[in-house]
């Protein structure tokens, strides 16, 4: 080799030795991952387009954690109001947000069922006719010809008032919390007819009717209301139905066995109050379906005849009625409750 060319390698061994340690020691920093120093422009917006990148993905958990460890190396504390610490804050609340339990989905409540809609046609059908019966009573009208209009007349008002309310049906128990209300109100109505007129009703026709509607009117509203704010279930309200039915009849069996015929309104009245109160009080907690009320029915309905032909073969006619009375009385409870409890099967 010529004394040039021994030249030009010795100059490219030197140049390679001068090299290596600086190539290392680029290797070394890359591996450490050393951050930009502090106030380099560059290094501020690419730190905060990642931070603010990972916040519009959803990834709240990550933008936290580079903003946390960036504040850390400058010695910065998050309540401060630089870009990065209020960019902080926005991602902390992020993460609450997205571990705080999730709100159920608002939905519609639900709609009447076939079954609730013909007790809602049926009530407004029954009031109308009965609002028609009272006119008659004040008008004296008792001709064949002229007495069955108004009746007709306000059965078919009610049906389109009814038609009206469910041409977008309505919700769910509304309309069995106004039949409850106007069934409970026509018998306490009845009861104090009963009571007023010592009796005898059919004697002051004008004045009972009256007593009888009003207490109706009073029912109906209080169930429509009732139906609006509290959001009654179907089987609850038929459940208070039944109450209010057989307290009645608890009531006026009780009245007979006493043999108070000028108050047996009262009792009838009281039952009424009884039975719709313990029925309005219980259904919350007994969580009635519109069957078991009907197998109560059922149950009360035969036990309460099984009862009064059992006190009629126990006790010669010659006894007391109290003590037949009582074994109606019993039978009808006693069915009523087995009815209940066998729907709940």
């Amino acid at each position: 080799m010529s004394r040039s060319g021994r030249r030009v390698s010795v100059a490219m061994a030197a140049a390679l030795l001068g090299s290596a340690p600086r190539a290392v020691d680029a290797q070394t920093l890359g591996a450490e991952g050393l951050p930009a120093p502090p106030g380099d422009a560059a290094w501020e917006r690419a730190l905060l387009d990642q931070v603010t990148a990972l916040l519009g993905a959803g990834q709240a958990e990550s933008a936290r954690a580079i903003a946390e460890g960036e504040l850390r190396r400058r010695g910065e504390r998050p309540e401060g109001y630089s870009t990065l610490a209020v960019l902080l804050r926005v991602a902390r609340a992020q993460e609450n947000q997205a571990r705080a339990p999730a709100l159920p989905p608002l939905t519609a409540p639900p709609r009447r069922s076939t079954d609730e809609a013909v007790t809602l046609y049926g009530s407004a059908v029954t009031y109308g006719a009965a609002l028609g019966l009272w006119v008659d009573a004040l008008a004296a009208l008792d001709q064949p010809l002229t007495a069955p209009w108004l009746p007709a007349l306000g059965a078919s008002a009610g049906a389109v008032t009814a038609w009206a309310l469910d041409r977008r049906p309505v919700r769910q128990g509304l309309g069995a919390s106004i039949n409850a209300g106007l069934v409970a109100g026509a018998l306490i109505g009845t009861g104090l007819a009963t009571e007023l007129t010592g009796g005898r009703p059919w004697r002051e026709v004008p004045l009972a009717s009256s007593v009888m509607l009003g207490g109706a009117t009073l029912g109906l509203g209080l169930g429509l209301a009732l139906g609006l704010s509290t959001h009654p279930r179907p089987g609850g309200a038929a459940f208070v139905v039944s109450g209010s039915v057989w307290g009645t009849a608890l009531g006026l069996v009780t009245g007979i066995a006493t043999q108070s015929d000028r108050h047996i309104g009262i009792f009838a009245l009281s039952g009424t109050v009884v039975g719709t109160a313990a029925a309005m009080i219980t259904a919350g907690a007994l969580e009635p379906t519109p069957a078991q009320t009907r197998w109560l029915d059922l149950g009360a309905l035969g036990g309460g005849l099984l009862g009064l032909g059992l006190g009629l073969l126990l006790f010669e006619s010659s006894a007391p009625p109290a003590a037949r009375m009582a074994v109606a009385e019993l039978g009808m409870i006693g069915g009523g409750v087995a009815g209940f409890m066998f729907g709940r099967r």
